[in-house]
């Protein structure tokens, strides 16, 4: 049996898929970091400053997102676009920090 390919056509689909599952995950930042507000009353200010950093970086994520993807549908599907490394490196870095502030606030 033989199959035929047809060239996909995805004239800017999939940069629109990838700036929507960055914003997700920038709401998603959010969301996580609201559950700080059950540990304001023992922990105010820490718990403010969490809140407010990951609101921050939250919307960096969501606005940069919206940028990357206005950059890549004008260039997509050319070869040699840049890799989100610094978006990764940023949403890594604050999870990880989000985490370890979870955990500080749960056990200390």
């Amino acid at each position: 049996m033989t199959r035929h390919h047809t060239p996909r056509t995805d004239a800017g689909l999939q940069p629109e898929r990838t700036s929507l599952a960055w914003q997700r995950t920038a709401i998603s930042f959010v969301a996580a970091s609201l559950l700080f507000l059950r540990w304001g009353q023992q922990h105010g200010q820490i718990v403010a400053l969490v809140v407010v950093v990951s609101a921050l970086v939250a919307t960096w994520i969501f606005f940069h997102a919206r940028i990357r993807l206005k950059r890549i549908g004008r260039l997509f599907p050319a070869p040699g676009l840049d890799p989100a490394t610094t978006e990764v490196l940023v949403v890594t870095g604050s999870t990880v920090a989000l985490a370890a502030a979870a955990l500080w606030v749960t056990l200390g």
